[in-house]
This record gives C-alpha cells, structure tokens and sequence, in this order.
C-alpha cells in the first residue's frame, strides 16, 4: 500500500496523502483540514451535539490516514464527551507516514495522533484483517475494522452518526452502491445523519430511496455542493 501513497501539501497547508492506485488523494488538494472540517464536522453539526450529549458513536467509511476521527476525538474531548469511533478501510497508512503528515499540529490534543501512529507502529508491514481496539482519554475509544467494509458488522440503530468517506464512487463504486447506503441507513439511530462530500447524483438517489431525507449544502473550497442525509425519527412522518 505505501509504495502507492505520497504525500502532498494542499492549499491551506495541511496535508494530504495522494493515492496512485486510485488516482486521487485523500482528501481536497484544495485544503485537507478545510475540508474534513466544513464537510463532515460542520455537516453533522457536532459541535452542537457535544454541547447536548455525554455520549456519541460515530462510523466513518474510509478512515484513511485518520483525519476526520482526530478532528472528532478532539473536540469530544473539548466538551468532555465520551466518544466510541468505528473507522472502516481495507489498510492504515505505515507510521511513517502518519508522522510525516503532521495532524497532531492540526488539533487541541496532539497526543491523539501519535497514539495512532505508535499503535500503526506495532505492526511490520499491513495490518492484519480484522477489528482493533484503542481506548483513549476521556473514556473514549477508537475501533478500527481492517478489511471490506461491507463485511463489517454493522447494527441497526448503533451510530448517532455516519462519515461516508470513502474514494469516489467511480472508483470504488462498492461503497456507494444502494445496498451498502442501504446499510448505513439501518445502522444509523432515528433522527441520525450522515454527512458525505460527494453529491452526486447516484448517491442523492441511493440515499433517498434508503429512506435518507437529504439536503444538500455548500461544498468547502473547490465544490460546489455536499449532501448530508437524516434518517428520520421514529416518530416522524
């Protein structure tokens, strides 16, 4: 796998990891912190949620170099939230390249990222399939499955929130299929959202057909426009 990821400065100076088996990064060249901030944290309103909430679960498809979770397990920690993180992807970058990146200069709690990157450490070469479990401060907890993540189990009504995270899905269409949505609809709890740089037609439709209401939203620098999608509340018409 890192024979095919280099990294790359995008726009706002944070960093990013370019994949040439895709043939696209990780995040926008356009701004990587900018980004994982407006699409996802914005999108799911988190900051609003942790001021109301002692507890969150979170599932992120395509955890990548882990970005979005370090920006997330930060703030939680902020506003003293317990935070139980589910990140899906078939590998972890090596910690070489986690270092390299340099996120822990990005969030209000370094440490954070280099726990990631001495438990990446622990390893000689990829990561073994399977499902891991990093406790961290703040009774909170980081579980990483490694492998397809259509064969993660995923229960209904288990996350508060769904990061879809994932490459586009021209190239790695598995991930965007109705099916799959389908599932990230189920596993999702009532009144739950999932937010999604992509707003693509295919996936508005995948979503509203799963039973999504979806909205769309102005994209970061450099998209227009970003879906994030509710599944209504129980009680809800």
């Amino acid at each position: 796998m890192e024979d095919s990821l280099e990294i790359r400065t995008t726009r706002d100076g944070s960093r990013t990891l370019y994949s040439h088996a895709f043939r696209q990064s990780f995040h926008s060249m356009h701004g990587a912190l900018t980004e994982a901030s407006h699409v996802f944290l914005e999108g799911a309103k988190l900051s609003e949620l942790f001021q109301s909430r002692k507890e969150m679960s979170i599932l992120e498809v395509g955890f990548g170099a882990g970005l979005n979770w370090l920006l997330t397990a930060s703030l939680a920690l902020r506003h003293q939230v317990s935070l139980t993180y589910t990140g899906l992807d078939l590998q972890i970058p090596n910690a070489d390249l986690l270092s390299r990146l340099s996120y822990g200069e990005l969030i209000e709690t370094p440490p954070l990222a280099q726990h990631l990157i001495q438990w990446r450490g622990t390893f000689d070469g990829a990561v073994p399939s399977g499902t891991y479990h990093l406790p961290h401060d703040g009774g909170s907890i980081l579980q990483l499955h490694i492998g397809e993540a259509t064969t993660a189990n995923l229960s209904p009504n288990a996350y508060d929130c769904v990061y879809l995270d994932a490459f586009d899905p021209k190239s790695n269409p598995i991930l965007w299929t109705l099916e799959f949505i389908q599932q990230l609809h189920d596993t999702l709890c009532g009144g739950g959202c999932l937010a999604t740089y992509s707003a693509a037609g295919r996936v508005r439709r995948a979503l509203v057909t799963s039973g999504f209401s979806v909205m769309r939203r102005p994209g970061p620098p450099g998209k227009r426009e970003v879906l994030v999608a509710r599944k209504p509340c129980p009680a809800d018409p």
